[in-house]
């Protein structure tokens, strides 16, 4: 079996496959996670603790300086001897539980001493005198060079007591997520359409500022309904995703408000459907963001209704969608979900 380099990254959703896994066996190893700024390598820990009803400790390692891991010496007069006293910030059962997630964020951005510092932590599983508690697990994440970061290189011996994983983005993975985490339908069908903006890094600029990531488009997310001026927006916009992502995303907004009122078409409305695929991929985002809202049995078979008017290609776009929507259940055990099935066999099947 040959492995190739993009074989060897992972897909977001396919590392937090592979994570779960190793961190839910008694003590794993500590585990290293590099990719691009913003695509939610930190998420996908506190996701993991969520499900499993862990704790988490968030340390940026770039704030500390090397001692602090260890602690501070106290004096022990009567024995003529130092005891050492841990931070209060790493992880302790009776404050954080029995079980948690130890998460060195930005472990390569910190100066080469402050990795060092981490070194017993990471294979020992303590530093100095204080001890890791036996449920808690330890994930490293960083950015690699290549991404124009505060980075420092990683020391060998560092890097050889974790294992190593390079996590990439990929919309299917980010529409999973930002379809259960409120992100505006403009944002997920304008991705829809423009894929290649989910995450564009600016190769070749002098100064690195706003660029499209899977962070930046939460931003957009949330200033979208902040504005009721257009030209406010666009540069409300730019300043999360810079300027020409901005510019593709108000045109494709403008366009997109000039569509039937989703809502009004779930509750009966009859409507044209359009004929340009921006347009079609933002009604449809639209269906789906109303439908999760309430999908009640007479909504769900006029979803299913317009969705047999659209393209098929749409169709089983958007019905992938209303699934990670977490409305697979309401959809499938509705009756008319199965003349949506007979009409879309050829592609489903």
């Amino acid at each position: 079996m040959s492995i190739t380099r993009r074989a060897a990254s992972l897909w977001i959703n396919q590392g937090k496959d592979i994570l779960r896994k190793i961190l839910s066996t008694p003590l794993p190893p500590a585990i290293m996670l590099w990719g691009p700024p913003g695509i939610g390598k930190s998420a996908m820990i506190r996701q993991i603790a969520q499900e499993k009803g862990w704790g988490v400790v968030d340390l940026r390692m770039l704030l500390l300086n090397p001692v602090d891991l260890r602690g501070i010496p106290v004096p022990d007069r009567e024995r003529r001897r130092a005891d050492w006293l841990p931070a209060d910030f790493l992880p302790d059962t009776d404050r954080d539980g029995p079980e948690g997630i130890l998460l060195l964020d930005e472990i390569n951005a910190a100066p080469p001493a402050v990795q060092a510092s981490a070194y017993q932590l990471l294979l020992d599983r303590r530093s100095g005198e204080y001890l890791l508690p036996p449920g808690w697990r330890i994930v490293a994440a960083g950015n690699r060079v290549t991404d124009r970061g505060v980075i420092n290189r990683m020391p060998a011996p560092l890097a050889n007591r974790m294992l190593h994983f390079e996590l990439i983005c990929e919309l299917g993975d980010w529409k999973t997520w930002a379809m259960v985490s409120g992100i505006h339908p403009l944002v997920v069908s304008f991705l829809n359409f423009r894929p290649e903006l989910l995450y564009k890094f600016p190769e070749g600029a002098a100064e690195i500022r706003a660029f499209p990531s899977p962070r930046s488009w939460e931003f957009t997310s949330r200033l979208i309904d902040l504005f009721d001026d257009w030209d406010m927006l666009f540069y409300a916009v730019a300043g999360a995703v810079g300027e020409g992502a901005a510019f593709e995303f108000i045109g494709f907004a403008r366009q997109a408000q000039e569509l039937p009122d989703p809502e009004s078409i779930l509750g009966g409305e009859e409507f044209d459907p359009p004929d340009r695929p921006d347009l079609i991929y933002a009604l449809c985002s639209g269906l789906v963001n109303r439908l999760q809202a309430n999908p009640g049995p007479e909504r769900v078979a006029r979803f299913l209704d317009c969705l047999l008017q659209m393209p098929s290609e749409f169709q089983v776009m958007t019905m992938k969608d209303a699934w990670a929507s977490g409305l697979i259940d309401q959809i499938t055990a509705h009756p008319a979900y199965l003349e949506w099935a007979r009409a879309n066999q050829a592609v489903v099947l």
